[in-house]
């Protein structure tokens, strides 16, 4: 997870953990239908979208966090 950075793509992060599309749903990100995922960066889509690039990155961390915890619960 700390490989995540503003400039890995959404692509990227979906690969590798599947379930963050909940995250990019709730910020009205479609990211699994649209074709911009396999080039748009993490900062990309927070730009194109209002967020903060820094405090979406954030959230999507904590989010991931969040997820991993629930699991080993």
């Amino acid at each position: 997870m700390k490989s995540i950075e503003l400039k890995t793509t959404i692509q990227q992060v979906l690969r590798k953990y599947p379930f963050a599309q909940r995250f990019f749903n709730s910020k009205n990100m479609y990211c699994n239908i649209c074709a911009c995922k396999k080039h748009e960066t993490i900062f990309q889509a927070a730009v194109n979208y209002g967020h903060d690039p820094q405090q979406f990155l954030e959230e999507l961390k904590q989010f991931i966090i969040d997820h991993e915890k629930s699991k080993t619960g």
